[in-house]
């Protein structure tokens, strides 16, 4: 998702490569991919950027919540496709459906390479709210998929430019 490879894909430049997405849209559901290519396409095409994540690490994952639901296939094609919310549980629902909201603090160090200009390395601490979804009825049919995911907090500092910093070290030696 931050890379170049997935930016240019989404931008329909030539030679770009749909492994990325094939990727995302195996573990997201299919609104919450498109949201989050939306954004990475808009940044890329209208803002002139894109972002890299040169390495990343989980410090802290803790279950916030989980909803438990008891729905009709047709509501369950609804809720998952974020069209309609089932107010009342209906007397003819089968199928079992759990979200499973996550609280995931990150360390994070990004390059926010822009298009006609320099990269700016910056090192993001983050929380963000993961929420899980899957039918749960029978063992089989448990397929667990990102149905959204956002920050809930966010830190950023700069963080020095690796080049410049292999210059200086190269210098002292």
């Amino acid at each position: 998702m931050n890379g170049v490879e997935f930016a240019e894909f989404l931008a329909e430049k030539e030679n770009s490569s749909s492994q990325v997405a094939d990727s995302l849209q195996q573990y997201m559901t299919p609104v919450c991919y498109h949201q989050m290519a939306l954004q990475v396409k808009k940044d890329y095409l209208h803002r002139n950027f894109y972002v890299e994540c040169e390495k990343m690490k989980v410090e802290k994952a803790q279950l916030a919540r989980v909803v438990y639901r008891r729905l009709t296939e047709k509501e369950y094609a609804d809720f998952v496709a974020c069209t309609k919310l089932p107010k009342v549980i209906s007397p003819d629902a089968t199928v079992e459906h759990l979200s499973l909201h996550m609280d995931v603090a990150t360390v994070e160090d990004l390059n926010i390479v822009f298009l006609q200009g320099k990269t700016r390395h910056v090192q993001q601490q983050n929380l963000y709210r993961v929420v899980f979804e899957s039918r749960v009825t029978e063992p089989e049919q448990v397929d667990w998929r990102i149905e959204s995911m956002y920050i809930i907090g966010q830190k950023a500092m700069e963080r020095p430019d690796e080049s410049v910093a292999d210059a200086s070290d190269d210098k002292q030696n």
